[in-house]
């Protein structure tokens, strides 16, 4: 039969061990809830920027079309402008340099027109990338605002239990009795 110390230090580092490993676990748990969170954010931040994303992309198709549209608008009212300055010419009887320098301010018009307008979708296209730019970053910091799970360390359970052992022992040593020999 054991004597009552050896009981009481074996139900100590029992209970102690028992007690390291409960919290290893519950740790473990905590982590994987924690990777959970980490993941569900992160697939949310992925499908936010997708639509972001596309969103950015039909403007930017809107605003191709639309300056094609512009440049076309140039293109038939320069005509119809040169077609009717040639006909009033003929009808007047006026011909030579004067027609050829309205012509030219004609053309040179609707150059500077088409010229503007390439370059307001310049700008336009320019700004909506750096609006890509900015929600792809923005993407990333929600993605890196939230942390992804700590696992617990298996030798810190390990060592817990070995300390709780040797504590175990420490406890039986002090308390047995002393040999009077």
């Amino acid at each position: 039969m054991c004597e009552p110390t050896t009981i009481m230090a074996a139900t100590m580092f029992a209970t102690s061990a028992a007690s390291q490993y409960q919290q290893y676990q519950v740790a473990g748990a905590k982590a994987d809830q924690q990777d959970a969170l980490y993941a569900r954010n992160k697939g949310n931040s992925f499908k936010a920027l997708a639509q972001e994303y596309g969103d950015i992309g039909a403007r930017q198709s809107q605003e191709q079309a639309v300056s094609s549209e512009n440049k076309e608008e140039i293109a038939r009212n320069e005509r119809a402008k040169r077609a009717s300055a040639i006909v009033r010419a003929g009808e007047s009887g006026i011909s030579g340099n004067s027609v050829a320098l309205g012509l030219g301010d004609i053309s040179g018009a609707a150059a500077r027109d088409r010229s503007t307008v390439t370059r307001n979708l310049e700008w336009t296209m320019g700004q909506l990338q750096r609006r890509k730019s900015s929600a792809k970053t923005g993407a990333v910091n929600r993605i890196n605002s939230m942390q992804k799970g700590q696992a617990p360390s298996s030798t810190a359970l390990g060592l817990g239990v070995l300390n709780s052992g040797a504590s175990s022992y420490m406890q039986y040593e002090s308390t047995k009795p002393k040999d009077p020999n």
